[in-house]
């Protein structure tokens, strides 16, 4: 399953990386809220951190990777599974046509 599931994920990553020069690329309300916080937060957040000796602003900075970086594998699984189940809704429609690779990919997906 994970040589598969790699396969899968380098094709499904090359979309994701083109998404945002895409016309129909997806943008809520939310996320960009989301983001506009995210952008107060961040530069309060670095004000604080100034004023902070250099050990505690080294703990904070490597604690906010971790958390930068779990939140984005959680953001690719979460895309990573929605594409699996587009799959899997157009095989079951019979939208996809018979290609060994698809096949392949969903005999993979369905174990």
């Amino acid at each position: 399953m994970n040589e598969v599931f790699e396969t899968v994920a380098e094709v499904l990553e090359e979309l994701r990386s083109e998404a945002e020069e895409r016309e129909y690329s997806v943008h809520t309300n939310e996320s960009e809220n989301a983001d506009k916080a995210l952008k107060k937060a961040n530069r309060e957040y670095e004000t604080v951190l100034a004023e902070l000796c250099a050990e505690h602003r080294e703990f904070f900075e490597n604690y906010m990777d971790i958390v930068d970086h779990a939140h984005f594998q959680e953001e690719q699984r979460a895309y990573y599974q929605g594409m699996v189940d587009v799959m899997q809704i157009f095989d079951g429609l019979g939208i996809l046509k018979e290609r060994n690779k698809v096949k392949e990919v969903l005999m993979h997906i369905k174990e």
